[in-house]
């Protein structure tokens, strides 16, 4: 049924005139949650039993105050639980849940900038108190803002020292549900996502010990069969994102039964089914476009499945698995692993450095530098890598000469040249036109040749 449709029929059942489309497509993008009156006629009109339409929107009430990762089942009776907006007990030295949420969004998107309702949906709470919290952080000087008309957008400061160690504490606490959801929401046939364990307690408000491993609980669609292989790689990069183990275990298919895994059994050998197979869970879910997959949060008594193991991570390219560990480099996903953005604007620049060269050599020859740097940056973000907050240096020219080749060697001599270029009293800060016209085609071939092996790079891990 179209949103039209559904609202033509409710008017006639309900005998309400005033229903309209509007209400609808607010119920559907989740912007309002339908009262019990209303949910007992789209009861009727869809065929489904009430009560399903109430848990739902049950759900969908803790999913406004806890933001995209949405606790679906009350806090575990163990221990006391914390009202959603206050302090959180996964980091109580924060504020409050909200303060978390939004440093979760900005630090873990250091490349986009988020409106006042985007963080809102992303910290799951309210305009007021999301615009308070963003004031206070802009007056730290850990987020910055700029104004397109009445529209107010928020991004992390990337240049301030203490981001980095400020990130980690979050990536590994209040960025959870968005890193899990990143990884394992593009393997095909995951319909489902919940953590659980003692992280889900920890963001339910029961404060205890900090947890030593993430569970993750998968339930598969209809239509597909989620490749153990894909899965476990998943799981690797999100250890790698977290500095932290990360176990998942899949249910509701008769081929994925609950598993145990033998002390010493190599996790990523086909394991024996040790229990009774369970019954299909039907399930379908669309994909939201665009949009990062709600993680859910349960408790460890709701859990299905042992966790299986990851195993180790495989062998990689060396200087790159160095740079991980050093927190120089870090993973990511979505839809910002894109090579085209950088290239397009290297591109730009490149143009852009053959107007100016007659007017001024030294201009078109930063914008040269700039183009070279954006090639390198293009590469590493199509394996999903970008260099950590504050570690940029010779990451990206380290990392991309490491596994392309001494072809990209350019990177690293312009990067050189480019910082030489910042001292005015140095005596290679000079620049004419033949430096300019000898770089242009350089680089003009790694933006070209950058083109040709994007589409083939797959993500790193």
């Amino acid at each position: 049924m179209s949103q039209y449709t559904l609202a033509d029929r409710l008017a006639a059942v309900s005998g309400k005139p005033t229903m309209g489309r509007d209400r609808v497509a607010r119920w559907e993008r989740g912007r309002q949650v339908p009262r019990r009156e209303w949910r007992q006629w789209l009861a009727v009109v869809l065929e489904v039993p009430s009560e399903h339409l109430d848990a739902g929107a049950a759900t969908a009430r803790r999913q406004s105050r806890l933001g995209h990762a949405a606790a679906v089942t009350p806090a575990p009776q163990n221990g006391t639980a914390r009202r959603p907006q206050g302090t959180p007990a996964l980091l109580p030295m924060f504020r409050s849940r909200v303060q978390a949420g939004i440093l979760a969004a900005t630090l873990l998107n250091p490349d986009r900038a988020f409106s006042l309702t985007e963080l809102a949906e992303h910290a799951g709470g309210s305009l007021a108190s999301v615009s308070k919290e963003a004031k206070l952080l802009e007056d730290a000087g850990i987020l910055t803002r700029r104004n397109e008309g009445a529209i107010r957008l928020m991004r992390a400061a990337t240049d301030r020292s203490t981001i980095g160690p400020l990130t980690e504490l979050i990536r590994g606490t209040y960025g959870v549900p968005q890193i899990v959801g990143e990884e394992f929401g593009r393997v095909t046939g995951v319909a489902r996502i919940a953590l659980t364990g003692t992280w889900a307690e920890r963001f339910a408000g029961v404060v205890g010990p900090e947890p030593d491993v993430i569970l993750v609980r998968l339930t598969p669609d209809d239509d597909h069969t989620p490749g153990r292989p894909e899965l476990a790689a998943a799981a690797r990069r999100a250890e790698r994102r977290l500095h932290r183990r990360v176990a998942f275990a899949l249910i509701g298919r008769p081929d994925y039964a609950a598993r145990r895994v033998p002390a010493g059994h190599d996790a990523r050998l086909p394991l024996r089914t040790l229990s009774r197979p369970r019954q299909p869970e039907r399930i379908r879910i669309p994909r939201q476009r665009g949009r990062v997959p709600v993680v859910h949060v349960a408790p460890p008594a709701s859990a299905d499945g042992a966790p299986v193991a990851t195993g180790g991570w495989p062998a990689g390219v060396e200087v790159v698995a160095e740079l991980l560990a050093g927190n120089r480099l870090e993973l990511f996903s979505g839809p910002a692993a894109d090579a085209r953005p950088y290239l397009d604007l290297a591109t730009h620049h490149l143009t852009a450095a053959e107007d100016v060269m007659a007017a001024s050599a030294g201009s078109a020859f930063v914008l040269v530098c700039q183009a070279a740097h954006l090639v390198g940056c293009g590469l590493l973000a199509a394996q999903g890598l970008r260099p950590a907050p504050g570690r940029d240096g010779d990451v990206v020219a380290r990392s991309v000469i490491a596994q392309f080749g001494d072809r990209f060697g350019h990177l690293e001599l312009l990067r050189q040249r480019q910082l030489s270029l910042g001292r005015p009293v140095g005596r290679d800060n000079r620049v004419d036109d033949a430096d300019v016209e000898a770089a242009l085609p350089a680089v003009r071939s790694l933006v070209d040749e950058a083109r040709t092996l994007a589409p083939q790079l797959d993500l790193f891990g």
